[in-house]
């Protein structure tokens, strides 16, 4: 196994790495870091084993686009036979006992649970950015620890995700994306690419947060605009109607009612 290039950086509670190898000799591998592990990987096997404490033994060949997360003080060991290409890997060290006040909300005593060659499209642009800051031909410090916290705090929400639930940072993407798309046709494709998740997916974790589904909740935020809109006594409603995403005045009065139990005139009347 050769090291073709190797660029680190390390600030503030964070260290990176950007490791390319070359060469088809086997290697194994043993740790039980002090800081929690977070890696992408761009990597062909031809054969290997990876143990993770608290996981089953995996036999994984094709680890291109998979993520790895061990947390400190997690035991991982394990071989590999790499194929003959330029394999590589970026990967972040990181203590949240460092970063507390950032990480907020999702920092626990408990140390998050581990997990190994999984995908997750969000998180796997953001540690994409982190290697393209490491392969510049110098280091934007600020750049990379921006990255980093990024990083740590996408890892808490994959382990929210993990549970059934969506991060807050995707729930508020995933607002902020209807609340500027309510005049236009909202599908559950978009809203799943704005949390980076497929749609089986997406609308099982959305679900689960929320407790209602994409579309209630996408009703309910255009009917909650209708409602302000209303009270613009000289706006016709069937313009209401046509504000708010639906394609004409009864589609636009059924909904109303289901939400309000009323209709948008019969509101307007009683305001």
């Amino acid at each position: 196994m050769a090291h073709v290039a190797r660029a680190a950086f390390d600030l503030n509670g964070f260290s990176a790495e950007y490791v390319e190898l070359s060469g088809a000799e086997p290697y194994d591998f043993r740790s039980r870091g002090e800081n929690h592990y977070l890696a992408l990987h761009d990597i062909t096997l031809t054969d290997g084993e990876l143990s993770v404490d608290g996981l089953p033994t995996l036999h994984k060949k094709d680890l291109r686009d998979t993520i790895t997360f061990v947390p400190k003080g997690c035991g991982i060991e394990g071989w590999c036979q790499p194929q003959p290409r330029t394999n590589r890997f970026v990967a972040m060290y990181f203590d949240p006992k460092a970063i507390r006040e950032d990480l907020a909300g999702r920092y626990s005593e408990r140390d998050p649970a581990p997990f190994a060659y999984s995908r997750d499209p969000q998180l796997r642009v953001t540690l994409k950015k982190l290697e393209t800051v490491l392969r510049a031909p110098h280091v934007d410090e600020l750049h990379a620890e921006s990255v980093c916290l990024l990083a740590s705090l996408e890892v808490f929400g994959v382990m929210a995700d993990r549970q059934g639930r969506l991060s807050d940072r995707q729930i508020a993407a995933v607002t902020d994306y209807v609340e500027g798309h309510l005049q236009a046709t909202v599908g559950l494709a978009e809203l799943a690419a704005v949390a980076g998740l497929s749609r089986f997916h997406f609308s099982r974790a959305f679900k689960a947060t929320t407790g209602e589904n994409p579309h209630s909740f996408v009703q309910r935020r255009r009917i909650s605009r209708a409602v302000t809109l209303l009270a613009q006594v000289d706006l016709p409603i069937d313009a209401i109607a046509g504000a708010v995403g639906y394609k004409g005045t009864p589609q636009f009065r059924r909904a109303f009612h289901e939400v309000m139990g009323t209709s948008p005139l019969k509101y307007r009347l009683q305001r």
